[in-house]
């Protein structure tokens, strides 16, 4: 801790409305971030790509699995990221921003898959999933909440995490 007082932001830089298009968009940035580091992240443990979104998406939507599954875990990722961000980027229009807001926004994404595979029958309780998937899938929606959360606390507060005396 430095000792200095914090900045806490005043008020919001953006009307309501706008506040909830910047969490759109920074859902559209936080999913796009999270693909990448996925995809860098398979590279180093050689990791397949894991359907269970798509199947989801797929028995959610009474699609068969068996229909482009690509198409349905990219259709699960960006619903998801879309769907979720806002929220972040009310909680950042109400003043609830920084690094404990981003955590507490992923909790509540992981929350949402979770619901949403274990009701449609795609993956067991996540405490009796293998170790290795669990940590895969809390980094992930690690990166694509603190990315989310950045973009909706600079966007639509003006506070930046880092070089800033906030």
């Amino acid at each position: 801790m430095s000792g200095k007082a914090s900045s806490y932001p005043q008020g919001p830089n953006v009307n309501f409305g706008q506040a909830v298009a910047v969490g759109l968009g920074a859902g559209a940035l936080g999913v796009t971030v999270m693909t990448v580091s996925n995809k860098i992240e398979q590279l180093i443990t050689d990791r397949p790509n894991s359907y269970v979104p798509g199947h989801t998406t797929g028995s959610l939507f009474r699609i068969s699995r068996s229909q482009n599954p690509d198409g349905l875990n990219h259709l699960h990722h960006w619903g998801m990221g879309l769907i979720t961000a806002p929220v972040r980027a009310i909680m950042a229009y109400n003043g609830v921003t920084g690094p404990y807001a981003s955590f507490m926004f992923m909790v509540l994404r992981l929350m949402t898959d979770e619901i949403l595979e274990y009701n449609a029958g795609t993956i067991p309780v996540p405490w009796t999933q293998p170790i290795f998937d669990q940590t895969i899938d809390l980094f992930h929606k690690f990166v694509f909440s603190f990315v989310a959360g950045y973009a909706c606390d600079r966007m639509i507060q003006g506070v930046r995490y880092f070089g800033s005396d906030y």
